[in-house]
């Protein structure tokens, strides 16, 4: 989706172009998750901080992600206890050390919080409840004004 954009998923050009490409991935319906009622099978998250222990040495971070709960396992067994695999499918958009970013791992704050909503109503409203968030402090309004200095999308195992 980010290269129909025209863009480079190791080059994005702003969180706000990834942010348009992040909303309509939410909208794309996935098979084989997790159907149970009030299920957390389909969510996302946005992160930011300076993470040390990735190869982002703790440079200023911005992560969008979408988490899902796959079923794994059609059925239950009578000695086996089923719980779904979780996968989540990330861009990592990484910024240049500035000022305006100084105090970003000292926020009382380092995500949205997971939303597990779907598409409609309550995807919009959670969407704007995630930029509310960022919207409320300065250093995270400067992070999404800043451009990345790198960016990838990885899909991994959420153990």
């Amino acid at each position: 989706m980010i290269r129909k954009q025209g863009s480079d998923p190791d080059r994005i050009e702003s969180p706000e172009s990834a942010w348009r490409v992040f909303c309509a991935f939410l909208a794309v319906d996935v098979d084989g998750l997790e159907t149970t009622p009030d299920s957390d099978a389909d969510g996302f998250i946005v992160q930011w901080g300076r993470y040390r222990y990735s190869s982002n040495e703790g440079m200023p971070t911005l992560s969008f992600t979408r988490q899902f709960a796959v079923d794994v396992h059609a059925t239950w067994t009578e000695t086996g206890w089923y719980q779904p695999e979780y996968w989540q499918v990330s861009l990592d958009m990484v910024f240049p050390d500035q000022p305006a970013l100084a105090d970003l791992d000292r926020l009382n704050t380092s995500d949205s919080g997971f939303y597990f909503e779907r598409p409609g109503p309550g995807m919009d409203h959670a969407l704007c409840e995630a930029l509310w968030e960022v919207e409320q402090y300065p250093t995270l309004r400067a992070l999404w004004a800043s451009t990345p200095l790198r960016s990838a999308v990885d899909l991994v195992r959420a153990d």
